[in-house]
């Protein structure tokens, strides 16, 4: 019998248990903070959001933000990197697959097949998904004006996904190398989504729509593939 059992089994360890605790209530606390920098950062850009007014959104207080975090740029970054793993996450199934088809040197219509499931998930995600507007807002902020996430949505999102959706239009188009035109597709493919996403108010007063529910995501999934077909 070691040190800790008894006849019944293993007795719970306190030290081991209050680290355990204090652990996990940490998370939760940086999980909240983080949370509440989303909405701040996203409403009013970096320069404006405080870390004061993310502090009280957490319900907690200046210390715990910087001993997570270590600045407001360090908060700041901290979002972007929270926002791709969740566009990683959501997106991983369809990713896999295109990488598959691409390794395999699939024929035109395996990548044909790979792009359209690409992007219905992107369709899903950034229209259908109720917590990417957790993250819209400094997106378009970044893209509109480049600060300290730039680099980590340019490296991480927007440049391997240009690069993946160029090379399966570069297959489909049976193209010995990438070419500019494939990789221009590519930029034009990948960036409508996310612009329909900005112009929604828009898009729903054209067409009529209250709302953008399953109907909708699925009409605008048919026309991204219809503009797929014509490649």
């Amino acid at each position: 019998m070691t040190m800790g059992d008894t006849d019944e089994g293993p007795v719970a360890q306190p030290g081991r248990d209050a680290v355990s605790n204090a652990s996990r209530k940490g998370d939760q606390s940086r999980q909240r903070i983080l949370e509440a920098a989303l909405i701040e950062f996203g409403a009013a850009g970096f320069k404006s959001a405080t870390t004061r007014r993310i502090a009280e959104r957490a319900k907690t207080t200046l210390p715990p933000l910087n001993y997570y975090f270590g600045s407001k740029e360090g908060l700041y970054r901290a979002c972007a990197e929270e926002i791709v793993t969740r566009f990683e996450r959501a997106n991983h199934d369809a990713v896999a697959g295109a990488r598959r088809t691409i390794e395999a040197a699939s024929g035109p219509e395996e990548a044909r097949d790979a792009l359209k499931k690409l992007m219905a998930a992107s369709v899903e995600l950034i229209l259908g998904n109720a917590t990417y507007g957790l993250g819209s807002g400094i997106i378009a902020r970044e893209l509109a004006e480049p600060g300290p996430a730039f680099d980590i949505f340019y490296d991480r999102l927007w440049l391997p996904g240009i690069e993946r959706n160029a090379r399966l239009i570069s297959r489909i188009k049976s193209e010995p190398d990438v070419s500019a035109e494939s990789r221009v597709q590519s930029i034009l493919l990948v960036s409508s989504i996310p612009s329909f996403h900005t112009r929604r108010i828009v898009a729903q007063k054209a067409m009529g729509w209250s709302a953008i529910g399953a109907a909708e995501l699925a009409l605008v999934t048919k026309v991204l593939h219809l503009q797929i077909d014509r490649v």
